[in-house]
């Protein structure tokens, strides 16, 4: 009777192992992210998602930040097969205002550049 009860244990630690088929590092989905850090700025996401994997400069705007396998896709605005799928998170951030006052903003006051600018780009063999 123990060694089935162990055996039972067993048998579900392996399947809620694999009801995790996400492997995306944040449990929120990318919507979810994505209505959390609209209208902040960089540091405040960098405070809420932690630092990005990578930062690229663009000229004359600001930086892109890329979340390597950060977050998935959920909701009935995804294609049923789409649902579910690991996606990397990318926000293009931009200076505002007129382009004398915006090449003085400080790189933590960047914000994204609008509703567009915060995407996912699929992950390369998650899908």
């Amino acid at each position: 009777m123990k060694s089935m009860v162990g055996l039972s244990m067993l048998v579900v630690l392996v399947f809620l192992l694999a009801c995790n088929h996400r492997g995306a590092r944040s449990e929120k989905s990318f919507d979810e992210i994505r209505r959390l850090i609209r209208g902040r700025t960089a540091s405040e996401i960098e405070g809420i998602l932690g630092a990005p994997d990578s930062r690229q400069s663009m000229p004359l705007s600001g930086e892109r930040w890329i979340w390597w396998n950060y977050t998935f896709l959920d909701g009935n605005d995804y294609a049923p097969e789409e649902r579910g799928k690991v996606v990397h998170l990318e926000i293009v951030f931009e200076r505002e205002g007129d382009r004398s006052t915006a090449m003085r903003t400080a790189a933590s006051e960047l914000r994204p550049a609008g509703p567009m600018s915060i995407t996912y780009v699929f992950a390369a063999g998650k899908t």
